[in-house]
């Protein structure tokens, strides 16, 4: 509790007091500028080569589809290897990547589908960081400042966002997206210098990591028996997929509604930063009033009746200004989804939680382009608009029935209350699969209680590594109940150990109190019989 309350009331700027929280946000400002330079060079140059809406709306898929396919294996890598290393390769190579789009396009070998597959590189180099990028944060800062590095990192983003499209304008309008490419491919530099120089602290733990392919799976299993995280899942989706019509069309909208150029682009572009930024500034005053549900809700359907305001009045000031609303009411709702799904994730699978999350929002930003640029080729810019901005309504309202606002109170923190468990056979880590039985002696005026309890420990025992959970009674007709549950070796069981969070160690503690008085429960540890076993 006191955790959550210095996070409400401390500055939103104190965690650029601390020195690698600030040099790895200025690092990432200025990559992020780079990026936004590269969408709006890369989104004009299409136009440019091609008058098809598909072709142009594509731009934005080659961005985003990667990360549909690579975030979860990503999150896996970055929670096994070391975060530093992994995020310095990453923008190595798409630094690289940056650089020979830029030759490529001021050489003049550039033509609509060499532009669309190295975007895809950058795409897949962006989708393979970005997991460890949103992982760190927790590392870098204490607890109670987390809130206020999500919101400076948010406004960040929408600082570059601005900064970028305003200078890819003027550097379009006078040597085109060329330099705009050569420029990004600049910003790396830096950012790979600061991880470089970062010293990161190893891991609290004295267990190996897991492998990929069992990490993959143990970061599935978690956000399948998540009603937190499923929770952020439905409301993303429910916004991002509709409201991605802004950035798949923007474009057209600047060179077919509003009749302008690269520059008018840029602004449009900044137009909805400065929105995010007033948004994020405001957020403090706004979240003191609204719930995270609420918040969420009425900035879709703001998002929604900005964007037809757009499709229907074709006047520069008024798009401007209607855009610039959209971005409030978009960065309203992705920092509300962030910090969902980080307050929904314990640290041990932060990075595969969040890549789930994020392989959900990408996906969105991918698909949703792909379709409204098809409904704009066969109809209009606006009845695209137009269509994905009613279906958003719908949405906004429909999803209500998944709630956020519970999530902050979530205690991850590990109890370590579990004792570690002291085999008297020989049992090898990758022994198993194991079988852990737990005997319980519930008092019969408390079973209906102790049934719903136990359905909630099955999902935490599923969290956290099992692969089968059952409650079993005794047949006798007394009270008794088995609870048994299994992994796939013992060192996965231990993993368990360090993994049980306070908030799970409540529950337990919950259940303990239904059973009859002076018994506790008797837990047994079963193992499959190794082959190679000598005799004794």
């Amino acid at each position: 509790m006191s955790q959550t309350t210095a996070s409400s009331h401390s500055s939103p700027w104190s965690p650029l007091r601390l020195r690698t929280f600030r040099y790895l946000w200025l690092a990432t400002l200025v990559s992020n500028i780079g990026s936004w330079m590269h969408d709006v060079g890369a989104g004009w140059l299409m136009v440019t080569l091609t008058t098809s809406p598909i072709m142009v709306a594509l731009v934005q898929t080659a961005t985003s589809l990667p990360a549909f396919f690579i975030l979860l294996p990503s999150g896996a890598l970055s929670d096994i290897l070391d975060r530093r290393l992994y995020l310095m390769s990453g923008n190595i190579v798409m630094g690289l990547t940056a650089l020979g789009l830029g030759l490529l396009t001021v050489t003049g070998h550039v033509d609509e589908w060499s532009l669309l597959g190295l975007t895809f590189l950058l795409g897949i180099g962006f989708a393979m960081i970005m997991p460890a990028w949103q992982a760190i944060i927790p590392e870098v800062v204490p607890r109670a400042e987390l809130g206020g590095a999500i919101a400076l990192n948010t406004m960040g983003m929408n600082v570059s966002r601005v900064i970028g499209s305003l200078i890819a304008g003027v550097i379009i309008a006078a040597s085109g997206s060329g330099a705009v490419f050569l420029c990004n491919a600049a910003t790396f530099i830096f950012i790979i210098t600061v991880l470089a120089k970062w010293k990161r602290a190893p891991l609290d733990t004295k267990l190996p990591p897991e492998g990929f392919f069992p990490a993959i799976k143990t970061g599935l299993r978690y956000a399948r028996h998540s009603p937190a995280l499923q929770a952020t899942i439905f409301r993303g989706v429910g916004f991002f997929f509709f409201a991605s019509v802004m950035w798949a069309l923007l474009p057209l909208i600047a060179k077919e509604l509003l009749h302008g150029g690269p520059q008018t682009y840029s602004a449009l572009f900044a137009a909805i930063s400065v929105g995010a930024i007033a948004s994020a500034l405001l957020m403090p005053k706004v979240r003191a009033r609204f719930s995270n549900d609420q918040l969420i809700t009425y900035a879709s359907i703001i998002f929604a009746i900005a964007m037809i305001i757009t499709a229907t009045v074709h006047v520069l000031a008024l798009a401007l200004l209607s855009l610039s609303v959209c971005g409030a009411a978009w960065i309203t709702v992705m920092t509300g989804s962030q910090v969902s799904a980080q307050t929904a994730l314990p640290n041990w699978v932060r990075s595969r939680g969040i890549s789930v999350f994020l392989t959900f929002f990408m996906g969105s930003l991918a698909i949703g382009p792909f379709v409204w640029g098809n409904i704009a080729k066969f109809t209009d810019l606006p009845t695209a608009m137009i269509t994905a901005s009613v279906c958003l309504i719908i949405a906004a309202l429909f999803t209500r029935r998944w709630p956020l606002s519970g999530n902050d109170k979530l205690d991850h923190t590990p109890s370590g209350h579990w004792k570690t468990p002291t085999p008297l056979i020989p049992v090898s880590p990758e022994q198993g699969p194991v079988m852990i039985s737990i005997r319980y002696q519930v008092n019969s005026s408390h079973v209906p209680e102790f049934l719903t309890l136990m359905q909630q420990l099955g999902k935490a025992r599923k969290r956290d590594g099992a692969f089968e959970w059952q409650l079993m009674q005794d047949t006798s007709g007394h009270d008794s109940y088995l609870e048994f549950f299994m992994v796939y070796t013992w060192l996965d069981h231990l993993r368990q150990h360090e993994r049980i969070s306070t908030q799970d160690a409540q529950l337990q503690h919950q259940i303990k109190l239904l059973l009859l008085t002076d018994t506790i429960p008797v837990i047994t540890h079963f193992v499959k019989p190794s082959l190679h076993r000598k005799k004794t």
